[in-house]
């Protein structure tokens, strides 16, 4: 009964952390030409990026919260005074909330 609960909680867990990550809402095609093609490209490979973990967050130096404006869900690495912290929009402008990143196994 354990191995199903650990395994309930763990798969629960992994699905969670794969809809966190978001793809930018792809830009509108008016006329199919060579542009609308590689927009198209563009949001195909974003998607593929996400979906086989290629995703990179990106990396800032100074503390969003109260400076950077984002959407809600929106995810960025801080890395400051040798630390990092896992920085993530709350409420759509400009409040970020974060968690300090640590080895401890």
């Amino acid at each position: 009964m354990k191995k199903i609960l650990v395994g309930i909680i763990i798969g629960f867990m992994i699905s969670g952390v794969s809809y966190a990550y978001r793809v930018s809402k792809p830009n509108r095609i008016t006329d199919f030409d060579q542009r609308g093609l590689v927009i198209v490209n563009d949001n195909f490979e974003k998607l593929w990026d996400i979906t086989n973990g290629r995703y990179s967050l990106d990396i800032v130096t100074t503390n969003p919260d109260g400076a950077t404006k984002g959407d809600v869900g929106d995810i960025l690495l801080l890395s400051t005074g040798g630390n990092f912290y896992l920085e993530i929009n709350t409420n759509g402008g400009t409040q970020w909330n974060g968690v300090q990143l640590t080895n401890t196994p």
